[in-house]
């Protein structure tokens, strides 16, 4: 069974406060939990032994979700509530009607409830946490802190980080990183992968690599693909097909030169199928950057994740699959240099 820890204010037995949150327990969250299968429960509800305070962490850290109680104000629920935001944990806000969220909280999603009989009655406030536990689920695993998304998480295993923007994850030393740190395998996969060409020394480090060893594989889309003017959206000036082909020459041309000198690089061209997205793949981890049709690669989402992970496991079966169906290149020739001058059609 799932359960759910409810961060809330207790106070003393037969105080106002006690009641109220005795109330919002009782009528609200705890209907709606049932009829989602999950146990809740409060600090005050368990009776094993040990220190409370290590309770209330190990619960807030490791049970499946949490409900913050907000009203009265009580700094030991906003602390929890800290905690539960810097361990990126699943949270659902309840605050009285008639009460007001503090400044940094105000652009959080909160369900504001009342303790009227006929709400009350009609279950309103149940419904409004079930559809907000559903949308959680819905949402999947990848949990983030919501006042730094790209922080890794209190007690996260930093197994997988994402980025808004593929310009935030770092610059051109952060990427060559990924192939100086590889012992295994290096592979790389997208439409043109021009920016690997580009880095001082890049050459060198390819060689340097597949000399000790490092198995190198680079898949490109060809050319002449008919799915690559498709996929570039020229229309909004986020691509541009005559470009891209000019940098698939290019960045063909560089490995091509590079195969000749070493055992351990290959490169392949994708003719008759499309990536979704750029791959940078070694024994260690995923960085992969969606490919998007609204925006310019550099700014789409990018996701880094370690080889423990499934999404790991999957990101190397596309590119084994893109692999196997793209072709082998051939040192004797190379692709032709596009045409700049080419104007777009009509």
């Amino acid at each position: 069974m799932k359960h759910c820890f409810i961060i809330s204010p207790i106070g003393d037995e037969g105080s106002n406060i006690r009641e109220h949150s005795d109330d919002v327990f009782d009528f609200i969250i705890r209907p709606a939990m049932e009829e989602l299968g999950i146990k809740a429960y409060r600090s005050d509800h368990k009776q094993s032994a040990g220190k409370i305070s290590d309770q209330m962490f190990n619960s807030i850290l490791n049970d499946d979700l949490c409900i913050a109680v907000l009203t009265f104000n009580n700094p030991n629920v906003y602390y929890e509530l800290a905690v539960a935001q810097s361990a990126a944990r699943p949270v659902i806000i309840l605050l009285e009607k008639g009460h007001v969220l503090p400044f940094d909280l105000k652009d959080l999603r909160v369900i504001y409830y009342d303790l009227k009989p006929r709400p009350i009655h009609q279950g309103i406030y149940i419904k409004a946490i079930i559809e907000q536990v559903r949308d959680l689920s819905n949402n999947g695993s990848l949990e983030k802190v919501p006042f730094a998304p790209n922080l890794s998480p209190l007690g996260g295993d930093k197994l997988f980080r994402y980025f808004t923007k593929a310009e935030n994850y770092g610059v051109s030393d952060d990427w060559v990183n990924i192939l100086s740190e590889s012992n295994e395998v290096f592979y790389l996969c997208g439409i043109s992968v021009e920016r690997w060409i580009k880095p001082k020394n890049i050459a060198d480090i390819f060689k340097k690599k597949s000399d000790e060893g490092c198995k190198i594989r680079v898949i490109i889309t060809d050319q002449d693909n008919s799915g690559l003017s498709l996929i570039l959206n020229e229309r909004d000036h986020q691509g541009s097909v005559v470009k891209t082909r000019q940098s698939i020459c290019e960045t063909y041309g560089f490995f091509l030169e590079l195969q000749k000198l070493t055992k351990n690089l290959e490169i392949r061209l994708m003719k008759k199928c499309l990536p979704h997205q750029m791959m940078v793949i070694n024994e260690n981890r995923a960085v992969v950057i969606n490919y998007l049709f609204s925006t310019a690669t550099f700014r789409s989402p990018l996701i880094e994740v370690k080889n423990q992970t499934e999404l790991y496991k999957i990101f190397n079966s596309e590119f084994d699959s893109l692999w196997d169906n793209s072709e082998k290149s051939d040192n004797s020739v190379h692709l032709r240099v596009p045409d700049k001058s080419t104007k777009k059609k009509k």
